[in-house]
């Protein structure tokens, strides 16, 4: 009978009490979903969303997919370049193999389709944390908005399917735990050695994650204010969790399939890798005459009036971060995108609030309608595998890549290096002169090769040492040109976007 009493009482007191905290639940998610912060997340989300949309073309995605394929066919990592003729047999390291997988199983279960949702999930999510940082800091939506869509800005350079994409995703997550610890003195340090487990073997942007945490711990070292400079030192206990944190992160990174070789990559590309850095367009510093360096300028200014303006005192970590951040963004280009992250929260920081929004006075309804418009704008916008093709059509050579299936070339090809990695994949029987890995050909001297022909130096010396049968190149570049004018060689085939001529007798 107590029992049964018991029961009885279960039944008639804690099931009201369990019916009472389901609506409680579902009516917080309703008021997250429907606030104004939400509404501005979505808004972000549309926005990088829809620069994605245009932007599926990258000449390394295609030899990303083949590596992936061969090491999930074999189950073992390919560390011998068997893709070109003029590397071939070289040893080469594969250091972005995590994030190639993640890109290759997108693209076998739904094509073109799934590289877009793959890149644009990666580079929403790493917006939207930008975004929760800035309103963690400014206790302001709007503010928060203006600083992530600064920062969205400057990041469009990388707004491409990149395997760096999953390493600034890393250092993102890196950035807000650092953020946090350093305004709660508590969080989460010891997922900062795992995303540097992951990052390490996604790409090699996480000598950069270092370089910020040193910043943040040394900030901390210093014990006086200078002006309006507000130190924040750290306490023993602070300092220690740091440093150990540190140290764990750094033994993380050898924690990958090729040991010491891939920690040190990063120090292979600044001191051998000086053609690449020299040549390559994503190397170059900014150019302050087109939209992409007037809108760094337009950073710079806006930084430089908060500076002035005094509102808010600056902490010597966050005018260590914008140095470092400005000096990478404006010596090369690629580096914009860390500033787009790194930035955001301190300006949002300096801004502070500037609107007198109220979250127990949101207009949900009306957020919910215009959340539901943008959603199906979204949606109704979802890029087809027809627009991806058209695009991938309008850069790579696919009408030549269809000649050269129905009429096979015998001998060696010289082509653009931005088309290696689509021939590779498309054609993988035939051994391309270079693709867009760049490190492998700049140690065998090719880079250096390749740029001497088309910029037609010692074009034909080069074509006959490596023995190059037929040349399959943009049609609007000098070097068809050239060959136009050499009666050594016979154009086979042309559209309006490639051109392949072929060397006579042979």
């Amino acid at each position: 009978m107590r029992i049964q009493s018991a029961v009885n009482s279960l039944a008639t007191e804690d099931l009201p009490e369990l019916n009472k905290v389901r609506p409680s639940l579902v009516l917080r998610l309703w008021h997250k979903i429907s606030s104004f912060p939400a509404l501005l997340a979505a808004i972000i989300i549309a926005r990088v969303y829809w620069t994605c949309r245009n932007n599926i073309v990258d000449p390394d995605i295609w030899w990303h997919l083949r590596n992936a394929q061969y090491l999930l066919t074999n189950l073992h990592f390919p560390n011998l370049d068997s893709y070109s003729f003029t590397a071939a047999g070289s040893p080469w390291l594969n250091h972005e193999w995590l994030s190639e997988i993640f890109f290759y199983c997108a693209f076998r279960v739904w094509g073109l389709q799934g590289i877009f949702v793959v890149f644009t999930a990666v580079l929403s999510v790493l917006m939207i944390v930008v975004f929760a940082l800035c309103l963690k800091l400014s206790q302001d939506p709007f503010a928060a908005a203006i600083a992530t869509i600064f920062g969205g800005l400057l990041a469009m350079v990388g707004f491409t399917p990149r395997a760096q994409n999953f390493g600034w995703l890393c250092f993102v997550a890196t950035y807000a735990i650092l953020l946090h610890f350093r305004s709660t003195k508590k969080g989460p340090l010891w997922l900062i050695p795992i995303l540097f487990c992951i990052w390490i073997n996604c790409h090699g942007s996480w000598l950069i994650g270092l370089f910020v945490y040193a910043i943040f711990v040394c900030a901390g070292l210093v014990r006086r204010d200078f002006g309006q400079v507000a130190a924040a030192p750290w306490s023993k206990s602070e300092l220690r969790k740091l440093i150990v944190t540190g140290l764990v992160s750094i033994g993380a990174l050898f924690a990958n399939p090729f040991g010491y070789r891939v920690v040190l990559y990063p120090l292979d590309m600044v001191f051998r890798q000086s053609i690449n850095v020299g040549n390559v367009e994503e190397w170059a510093s900014v150019n302050f005459n087109d939209f992409r360096g007037k809108l760094v300028a337009l950073v710079l200014v806006a930084i430089f009036v908060m500076a002035l303006s005094g509102r808010r005192r600056w902490r010597i970590d966050d005018i260590l971060l914008t140095i470092f951040v400005l000096y990478c963004g404006l010596s090369h280009i690629r580096f914009l995108l860390l500033a787009g992250i790194v930035l955001p929260p301190i300006m949002a920081r300096q801004i502070g609030r500037i609107s007198s929004y109220d979250p127990r006075r949101e207009r949900r309804l009306l957020n919910s309608v215009l959340l539901t418009i943008v959603a199906g704008i979204c949606i109704l916008g979802f890029p087809s595998s027809r627009m991806l093709n058209g695009e991938i059509l309008g850069f790579f050579p696919v009408r030549a890549v269809q000649f050269l299936r129905t009429h096979p070339q015998q001998g060696r090809i010289f082509n653009l290096y931005q088309w290696g990695g689509y021939l590779e994949w498309n054609l993988p029987q035939l051994p391309t002169f270079i693709d867009s890995r760049t490190d492998i050909f700049e140690y065998k001297g090719v880079l250096k090769d390749y740029l001497d022909s088309i910029t037609l130096s010692q074009s034909e010396e080069i074509l006959d040492r490596y023995q190059v049968t037929y040349v399959l190149y943009a049609a609007d570049a000098p070097l068809p040109y050239f060959l136009s004018k050499n009666l050594q060689w016979v154009r086979i085939y042309s559209d309006d976007q490639a051109v392949i001529y072929r060397r006579l007798g042979s």
